[in-house]
Parts: structure tokens; sequence; C-alpha cells
């Protein structure tokens, strides 16, 4: 709801603050890395002109009695040379944050004002104004064409069609990692590049999108990295949907949910055996009846009175801990981000996009630009005997290079 200069949280939102902690920020980056060194100035002014465009991004977030709402900022966000680690918590007038290093260009986002998808759209309106600045290029092909109505939408409460009717969404019990964490708040980043047309072939081969063949190859390195006696429960891999593919939807705030996809180890499991339970699980919760429940049902409470009237502080307890309770089933966290698609015109000048988010235990994300797809791990978990096996697991179906980038000093 927009009254004035001010705007309620959407329905995700409403539960991040609960969740934020010095480990897990609830802020994601995305980056692009360009051909040549950034120049800060032209980064700042193509900042000034893209929040015109998506000014949602403008807001910032104030604590009310009974709920946290989004309040436009009277200060303009400044670029900075990039002086913070990865996902770093976010305190600021703004919540989101844009810095450069060399070649490389970071947004990050705390969740409660976008997800990744939205969060794209105005990255990539801020990565063609800087190309059309600095290189005075004429582009005439729309980047993004919707309303700023549209951009500002909270869409959750447009598809909502709630009753009273709940169902709740029950997973069992899943595999924990049993692996040391480490001592301090940095999360430990490691990028992978590789040829897009490989992957895509080699999923075609096993008969799965990317997606599916992508979280196999994770499952499948975290069986071989646990102990037997361990397995006992299934891996559960949360993979947040974007409800736009479902709903037609252009809004830059959140528009989706998670589900999870749950695999218990089968003696002389193969790869195959993985894909086809993905398969199998995807084709039940991602049916548009499936998402509508999902949706009704979280905005129900939302809605419910008990819920709206108690104070923000008691609020963000209850919502921390049912949150709590859904965890149980997972194990870590996937997300792939749309494909990014910027006319023909700026691809001299741009060689990858990636990104990755703040996590508890370990995450991995992909990005794909191009023939590259990038696959990040994200994680505060000392060992890295997941991350390795995967990576071997990636070198086993190319014979191109595999670039792998991380902000680890000791590795």
């Amino acid at each position: 709801m927009h009254k004035g200069n001010w705007y309620t949280l959407d329905n995700t939102a409403k539960l991040m603050p609960s969740l934020t902690n010095n480990l897990n920020t609830n802020v994601f980056r995305l980056v692009c890395t360009l051909k040549s060194e950034v120049d800060e100035d032209i980064l700042q002014n193509a900042l000034n002109e893209a929040l015109k465009e998506f000014p949602i991004f403008s807001y910032t977030m104030k604590s009310g009695i009974f709920w946290h709402y989004l309040e436009q900022s009277s200060k303009s966000p400044k670029v900075e040379k990039e002086n913070t680690d990865p996902c770093a918590r976010i305190d600021s007038e703004h919540l989101f944050r844009v810095s450069y290093y060399k070649k490389r260009i970071n947004l990050e986002v705390y969740h409660v004002l976008s997800d990744g998808n939205g969060s794209m759209e105005f990255f990539k309106y801020l990565i063609s104004t800087y190309l059309n600045k600095k290189y005075d290029l004429k582009n005439i092909e729309a980047i993004n064409d919707s309303s700023l109505f549209e951009k500002n939408s909270d869409d959750f409460k447009k598809f909502d069609k709630s009753s009273f009717k709940v169902k709740i969404q029950k997973s069992d019990r899943a595999y924990k990692l049993k692996l040391s964490k480490k001592n301090n708040v940095t999360h430990d980043i490691i990028e992978i590049h590789m040829n897009l047309g490989d992957l895509k072939s080699e999923a075609k081969k096993k008969n799965a999108t990317i997606t599916v063949y992508v979280m196999a190859l994770f499952i499948d390195s975290i069986i071989k990295n646990a102990r037997i006696r361990d397995l006992k429960r299934p891996i559960g891999i949360t993979v947040p949907v974007d409800l736009r593919s479902t709903f037609p939807s252009h809004t830059s705030r959140n528009f989706f949910y998670t589900i999870c996809i749950q695999y218990l180890k089968k003696d002389n499991y193969t790869i195959e055996d993985i894909i086809e339970e993905i398969k199998r699980q995807f084709g039940e919760k991602l049916t548009k009846e499936h998402l509508q429940e999902m949706l009704d049902t979280y905005m129900i409470v939302e809605k419910f009175i008990l819920i709206r009237v108690v104070p923000n502080f008691l609020k963000d307890f209850i919502l921390s801990y049912i949150n709590k309770m859904a965890k149980k089933g997972e194990t870590a966290a996937f997300t792939n981000i749309n494909m990014v698609k910027l006319p023909k015109i700026y691809e001299k000048y741009i060689e990858s996009f990636s990104g990755f988010a703040s996590t508890n235990e370990l995450e991995l994300a992909a990005v794909s630009y191009k023939d590259d797809i990038a696959l990040s791990f994200s994680s505060h978990i000392q060992n890295k005997d997941i991350e390795r096996t995967f990576i071997k697991s990636l070198q086993g179906i190319t014979d191109k290079e595999i670039k792998v980038i991380s902000n680890m000093r000791e590795e």
C-alpha cells in the first residue's frame, strides 16, 4: 500500500528484519565485470539517473509500533570504492549500496527492498546508463519499459485470493551440515565461471534443465562429503521461485516465495536418480495452483488480526520462530537468477555478470550472461570440500577453462 511518501512492506519483506543479524545480513550482491576500469563520477551520474526510473530504491526502512515500513529518504546515495566485506550488513540511510573495484561494479541490496530479479532490472538500467555516458552510446532499445506504478507495486496484494483456508507446506527434517563455522562475520565467496553451452549440453544429455542439473550436482557434492550414518535424513535445498514467471508482474520489489526440494540418498544412487526426484518435486510445487496456495497462505498470516496488533518487537520474535521451524527442512540453498539480457551494443564492454547472497550456512547462486555462467558459493563454513567436489564435477563436463575467483586469501 502506498500512502503519500511511504509504503507498507511487502509480504516477504515483513519477515526480513526479524531474521537479520551479523552473519545472515539478508543482503545479496549483483556484480557486473566490465572490460575497462570504472569511472566513479560517471557511475554516480548513472546512479542518479537510474533512481529516477526506479524510485523505490530511494526509500529507507522505518519502524512503527506494529510494522516496519518504507519511507522516502531525503538523502542521495553515493557511489563508493568497495570498502566492505561482501554482503555486509546495511544499516545506512538507504537499503542498497553501489560500489566498484577496478573493472567491477557491485550492487548490494537488503532483501526488505527487493529480490534478485527485481534488483537485476535496476542493475541492468544502471550498467547500460553508465556505458551510454562513458562511451557516448545511442541505444534505442528499452532496458525496462514498465511504468513507475508497475515497478513500485506490491504484487503480493495484487494477486492475493486468500480466504481463511490455510494449507501448510511441510518438509521432513533435513540433514544439517556438520562442519565447523568460521569465527568471524566475513562471507567466504567462491565464484566459478564456465562455458554456458557446455553446461546446457550436459544437462540436455541428462534430460534436465540447467537449474535441475546444477541442483543435482550440488546435492551430489553434499552427499559425497557427508558421513553415511548422517544421511538418514534427506538433503533439503531451498529454492526461491520468481513469481513473475507465473503471475504477470513487473514489480521491482520482492515477488518470490521459496520451495524446498528434498532428496533422500539411496544405495548405489546415480546423478540421474537425483535429477528425476528434483523434476518430480518441481512438477508438483511449481504449478500455478500450488504457488497461488502459498501466496494466499502467507497473506492470511499478514492479515490475521491478532498478528497485526502485536507490537513490532514481539512480532519480529514470532516471525523469527516461525522461520526457524521452516528451516528444519533445509540443508543449503540454491538461487538461479534469470539470464541477463542486454542490447548487443553493450556486449563489447561487458565481461560477465555474477551474484551471491548472505547465508548462515551454504548457498549457491547462478547468473548467466551470453555464453558464460557464474556459479557462486557463499558460506561461513571453514571446510570447502563441498565446493571442491562441485568444481571437479564441472571440470568433468567441459574441455574449456573454468575460472575460479575467491575472496579467501589462504586459498
